[in-house]
């Protein structure tokens, strides 16, 4: 279904407004963008290139070290414990190390280089113990986001994840810093505003309930306004209708002014949004209750 709607999409736009899709930005999963690739809708002048959702290959990270975990649950490592348990590869300490990869992956879209030096960095950076510092890919100086770097002296490590889990993620980690594919993710952008606008369309019409053509278009089109302009544009609508709506109507709609698609587009990778707080970067990212501000990038 999604692969059908995917062709009608590219095969119609050329036709109907002399328009070709350059670039497909997609999750991960190639088999629309293949088809695409065989049709050829714009012959062979123009062969649509694929472009990774950097939300998505965030979430890769820890899609693989839970799958890695699960699987391996009575694996004994080289220090007679296995992957999970406290001070081990915790779902605290995945989530830690996907945020990591996704701020590697935001703060250096210019430099496919520089990302994969600061998602291995991430790695070690979280590995480390007081005992052990493997803070040596990290970025130097006062204004870098390792706390061990600002200030080697006094920085005290949190529970650090031991060397033998190291090396048993390690190679995802490599997979997931191959230049082939950190080089889709140049274009900081996401799928969150395509998901935003498919939300506001089934919540007006959910999947669950059989419903004909004219029901699905009239939530599209609902969807869209709403999408586009926020609540206040149904007060156009009525007023276009002859409607006058009630007191209590305009005034919730009113309130509610504000569109789905500004609020989608602060996630987006031209505008990405990324908490950050100036000397307290990684206590946030490990669970601490630091003061948040927000940097645009």
């Amino acid at each position: 279904m999604e692969t059908v709607g995917a062709l009608r999409i590219f095969e119609r736009s050329y036709i109907s407004r002399g328009l070709q899709y350059k670039d497909m930005l997609g999750d991960g999963d190639s088999a629309t963008y293949n088809k695409i690739v065989q049709r050829k809708p714009y012959g062979d002048e123009c062969i649509p290139k694929k472009l990774e959702c950097i939300g998505h290959v965030q979430k890769r990270v820890g899609s693989r070290l839970r799958k890695l975990k699960s699987a391996n649950k009575g694996l004994k490592l080289a220090d007679g414990k296995g992957l999970g348990g406290k001070g081990r590869l915790t779902d605290g300490k995945i989530d830690v190390l996907q945020n990591y990869y996704g701020l590697a992956v935001g703060e250096n879209l210019d430099d496919v280089d520089q990302m994969a030096k600061s998602i291995k960095a991430s790695l070690y950076h979280v590995a480390s113990t007081d005992l052990n510092p493997q803070h040596h890919l990290c970025p130097n100086g006062k204004d870098s986001w390792c706390g061990y770097k600002r200030d080697e002296e006094s920085y005290k490590h949190k529970n650090g994840i031991p060397e033998c889990i190291v090396k048993k993620i390690k190679p995802i980690f490599d997979e997931l810093s191959q230049p082939q594919l950190l080089q889709k993710c140049t274009h900081g952008m996401t799928q969150n505003v395509n998901e935003c606008l498919n939300g506001l369309i089934w919540d007006r019409c959910p999947k669950t309930t059989y419903v004909e053509h004219e029901t699905v278009a009239l939530s599209t089109y609902l969807a869209v306004v709403k999408f586009n302009d926020g609540d206040i544009s149904f007060l156009k609508i009525f007023e276009d209708l002859d409607i006058k709506p009630g007191s209590f109507t305009a005034q919730e709609l009113s309130s509610g002014g504000k569109s789905s698609s500004g609020e989608a587009e602060n996630e987006t990778g031209e505008d990405i949004g990324i908490l950050h707080e100036a000397w307290d970067y990684e206590d946030w990212l490990m669970g601490d209750n630091s003061e948040d501000i927000w940097v645009r990038h």
